[in-house]
């Protein structure tokens, strides 16, 4: 699951919780976990759009979520930092992407009508660098997305909606990667 998945899963979850919590008048932080965690393997055939194309990556994330209480509802708001690194490598010949992000919820509203709106803030460098070091691709700047849920189940009620779309340098990825390795 991505990270950008997993947020939106935890914004809407964030938001669930609200029924179940107090509503105090100052912002508090209600629950903080940690967002650690480290995989590896192979990808399915495909990687990057090549048929049959697999490679081998290793992950590794460290951040902390939280979510914090606040306004004259009590609404509930998310929070989450991570930095990580992922590096992937086929035939011998190896990629590493370097990142931090931030992921928050900027505005939830309670409709009224057992649904929730909640506006997020995706943001955090990334730069993709060969054996060598040198960058090959750069990801900067900010997306907002304009989620809404069922106030009841938590679930998305449709497709995040981009509000905003990135306002940085957003480099293609596998292109880049695949340029490297002569693919």
């Amino acid at each position: 699951m991505s990270s950008t998945t997993r947020s939106l899963l935890a914004s809407a979850a964030a938001v669930v919780l609200t029924v179940a919590v107090a509503t105090p008048a100052s912002a508090r932080i209600v629950d903080r976990w940690s967002l650690d965690e480290s995989f590896s393997g192979q990808s399915d055939p495909g990687y990057c759009g090549v048929e049959d194309l697999v490679v081998d990556f290793t992950y590794d994330q460290t951040g902390e979520a939280r979510l914090h209480q606040r306004g004259s509802q009590g609404l509930l708001y998310y929070h989450a930092s991570t930095t990580y690194v992922e590096t992937v490598t086929y035939e011998g010949r190896t990629v590493s992407t370097y990142g931090k992000t931030l992921e928050k919820d900027v505005e939830v509203t309670d409709n009224g009508n057992g649904t929730w709106q909640v506006l997020v803030l995706l943001t955090g460098p990334a730069r993709t660098v060969d054996e060598a070091g040198r960058v090959i691709a750069k990801n900067d700047g900010q997306t907002r997305l304009l989620l809404h849920i069922d106030a009841e189940t938590g679930e998305l009620l449709a497709e995040p909606e981009v509000v905003f779309g990135s306002t940085g340098t957003d480099d293609d990825f596998c292109a880049a990667v695949l340029e490297e390795w002569g693919l």
